[in-house]
């Protein structure tokens, strides 16, 4: 009988402690939430205004905060000049890791391309959160509309959370008139999703703030008559295909395209063949 005291006791004990560590993980993931689910260089770059075409440029959100970003203008002697993209970036880092994707990309098409740089990230002014970077894609939008031709043509090219951020139906950026055309790079349909797969024993529901999970609805909204393509890698270790699948298939539009790259990772697309083939397909169908 003292043993199975004794081992009924150990048992509690342990199940308390456990208990203690899972309810100490819940609150430790919903307190430093958003330093798990977004990773930003709050660091500001600076390049000479004019040189190889670059122009910085601040505009402001809805809700008054000040973004930061990089203008690349457009080359008049290349085929896509009156093109004009809004890169929205993923969770981590800010623009400057993105400038040789753009150097690259604008080296080939001659497009205009906008970098923006989201509320808390590089030289942007304000806290992260889903509610106010989906202000921010908007503003990306407001500023090209602004400050171009009326023959530009606006297209958006999404990394990555940039697909949650420019497709949400609370304020569907992808249905604004002025774009035309949309791009998706390793896209996903919502991160309260991504982070059930990655962490199913804790209550992520519950517990997270910027779920996300407004993706598919959104896409099923954009227009039949709309051009959307779907960039995704077979081995992503980030964001798996299946994701950037069911975000495929949501999407309402009658000229879509997925593009699947069989090594190709989360990062790293822009280096396999067929990416650029991809791009100057889809964007000679917005001319």
């Amino acid at each position: 009988m003292f043993f199975i005291n004794t081992l009924l006791s150990e048992v509690l004990k342990i199940s308390l402690y456990s208990g203690y560590a899972y309810v100490g993980s819940c609150c430790f993931a919903f307190l430093y939430q958003r330093k798990l689910q977004y990773f930003p260089d709050r660091s500001e770059y600076r390049i000479a205004d004019g040189s190889c075409g670059y122009i910085h440029f601040v505009t402001e959100a809805e809700d008054g905060v000040e973004l930061k970003g990089i203008y690349i203008v457009p080359n008049p002697e290349k085929q896509f000049s009156t093109l004009t993209l809004l890169h929205l970036h993923g969770n981590a880092g800010n623009i400057y890791h993105r400038l040789s994707w753009a150097n690259l990309v604008h080296k080939q098409f001659g497009c205009g391309i906008v970098l923006l740089d989201y509320r808390g990230f590089g030289g942007s002014s304000g806290q992260i959160s889903e509610t106010g970077l989906i202000l921010d894609a908007n503003a990306g939008v407001d500023w090209i509309v602004k400050v171009s031709v009326s023959s530009c043509i606006i297209a958006l090219h999404l990394e990555s959370i940039g697909s949650a951020v420019a497709l949400n139906i609370s304020a569907n950026v992808c249905k604004r008139p002025e774009v035309q055309g949309i791009v998706v790079e390793g896209g996903l349909c919502s991160c309260m999703e991504l982070a059930q797969e990655l962490i199913p024993i804790l209550p992520v529901r519950y517990i997270l703030k910027d779920k996300w999970t407004g993706v598919r609805e959104a896409a099923s909204e954009i227009s039949r008559s709309s051009y959307f393509m779907s960039l995704h890698g077979a081995i992503d270790e980030i964001v798996p295909l299946s994701h950037g699948r069911g975000l495929f298939e949501s999407v309402a539009s009658g000229n879509k395209i997925l593009r699947c790259f069989p090594r190709g990772g989360h990062n790293d697309l822009i280096g396999h063949p067929g990416y650029f083939g991809s791009l100057n397909s889809f964007y000679s169908k917005l001319l």
